[in-house]
């Protein structure tokens, strides 16, 4: 028996969160490909630039967890009993999956792998754990945890228990080089082992937070309460911020590898806090129609995300850094790297909105399209 459910409403806010943080995403990618060093050290503005940039990978991450608690409204049941709509919802993060260890391929086939087997980078490179391999594993727990609660009720306790379970055990897991005991493919998810850029440690915290407050987001909903709910949202961030802040001078650590900006939960705090103020704020705007005009569009890119996601780095380090490098160089102020994302983004927006309206359109052929996508991704690797 398969579940007849229609899908859930979608809530723009979520969509505007996701959206911005790809396009900021571009500014990153930028900023990492192109702005001098001796920009960015000892300077008060990187660090600002830095601190905006780095709300980006959790801000994603809890639009992810978020969205599919949005999902589970209406696919609950079908999910904790392995219904068809499980199947399909691996399939795609399946399909995520490939499409992030294609990206580290870079051209190269078998026959390369072959014959530089026994090159340590070669294989930890192409294993590394970049946002979409992170994204993927987070809900793949994500959905493991509803299959073992089975209620939904229980789950933004299992989840909010085992975020706040991940942050704390970060420093000790950072301290730890698992390549010894794990096949290398598993060991660079727990920890960057100077390789991977989001090991589920910490970057899962995000995620299963995004969960936990998209049911009590639903139950807002339910109770008819949602203005309420984000005014809390607020002001728990705010907390959140404050609190992260305040207790960096406590003289206590936790054991391990200790570092504010990358094992901290008290980091962490701070980021999930600015993420549920930038939520309130944007939930806001949607409701009082503020920009509706070019807000769309943006909402289009978190819709497209992975299109986005994709697109933007062929162009910033295929397309500008490899075969533009003679006409551009390889460096640019803030200045130029500012111009440089402009020129993206506005390469990005129509480019979302085009796939999106075809999707619309032609949800068949798109299929096939992807389907043919991941038979040339398979064929290409196998000859190459």
């Amino acid at each position: 028996m398969t579940s007849t459910a229609a899908p859930g409403p979608r809530y723009g806010f979520v969509d505007l969160l996701r959206g911005f943080a790809i396009l900021v995403m571009v500014e990153t990618h930028v900023v990492n490909a192109y702005l001098p060093p001796a920009l960015k050290q000892g300077s008060e503005l990187f660090f600002w630039v830095a601190f905006v940039n780095g709300l980006v990978a959790p801000a994603f991450l809890f639009a992810t967890g978020f969205s599919l608690i949005l999902q589970g409204r209406s696919r609950w049941d079908d999910w904790v009993r392995f219904r068809p709509p499980f199947w399909r919802q691996l399939r795609r993060l399946g399909f995520i999956l490939l499409v992030a260890y294609n990206i580290h391929l870079q051209g190269y086939g078998l026959g390369w792998y072959l014959d530089n087997r026994d090159n340590a980078l070669v294989w930890e490179r192409t294993f590394k754990v970049d946002i979409l391999q992170c994204i993927v594993a987070s809900l793949l727990v994500l959905l493991l945890l509803a299959i073992i609660v089975r209620r939904r009720s229980l789950l933004p306790y299992a989840a909010g228990g085992l975020g706040i379970a991940a942050a704390l055990v970060t420093p000790w897991v950072w301290a730890r080089d698992f390549r010894p005991d794990l096949p290398l493919p598993l060991a660079l998810y727990l920890n960057p082992h100077k390789v991977s850029l989001f090991p589920l440690f910490p970057w899962i915290s995000f995620v299963l937070a995004g969960a936990s407050a998209a049911h009590c987001f639903l139950r807002s909903v339910e109770a008819e309460a949602v203005p309420r709910y984000m005014k809390r949202a607020a002001l728990a961030g705010a907390g959140l911020i404050a609190a992260g802040l305040l207790l960096r001078s406590v003289p206590w650590t936790l054991p391990g590898h200790v570092d504010f900006y990358t094992t901290s939960p008290l980091y962490l705090m701070v980021r999930l806090g600015c993420i549920f103020v930038i939520v309130a704020l944007l939930y806001r705007c949607e409701a009082r129609g503020a920009g509706a005009g070019w807000l769309g569009p943006v909402r289009l890119a978190g819709q497209e995300s992975l299109l986005v996601y994709g697109a933007h780095l062929y162009v910033i380090y295929s397309l500008l850094r490899r075969q533009l490098e003679p006409v551009l160089g390889l460096e640019a102020g803030y200045a130029g790297c500012l111009l440089m994302s402009a020129a993206i983004i506005a390469l990005m927006l129509p480019l979302a909105r085009g796939w999106h309206a075809l999707k619309k359109r032609r949800p068949r052929a798109v299929r096939i399209g992807q389907g043919v996508v991941v038979a040339a991704m398979v064929v290409s690797f196998l000859l190459l």
